[in-house]
């Protein structure tokens, strides 16, 4: 029994670190302007939920929590289609329809 609930908190850890990852990278690379401040910030808060909240369960919520603001912020967000395309690809009117 304890072998099983050592595994389950191994495994509960592993996936928050994933989801961590992911949330860096999502942070990382939809703040363009200012992406390293930005992520470390919350690299930061992570680290002091993980130093400073009490109980391994809470501990864990915390992060499993942070991930999922982040994730309820990513699909807020509206894709963009105002960045610069090569010149093969704009559409300026003049390559519709040449098929």
């Amino acid at each position: 029994m304890k072998m099983f609930r050592l595994l389950a908190w191994l495994l509960a850890w592993i996936v928050a670190i994933l989801c961590s990852a992911w949330a860096f990278g999502a942070i990382y690379y939809d703040f363009p302007a200012v992406r390293q401040t930005a992520a470390g910030i919350f690299v930061l808060i992570l680290l002091v939920a993980v130093i400073f909240v009490r109980g391994k369960l809470l501990k864990l919520a915390a992060v499993f929590a942070a991930f999922a603001l982040v994730l309820l912020w990513w699909f807020t967000l509206k894709p963009g289609n105002d960045g610069p395309w090569p010149p093969d690809v704009a559409e300026n009117g003049l390559g519709r329809n040449q098929w």
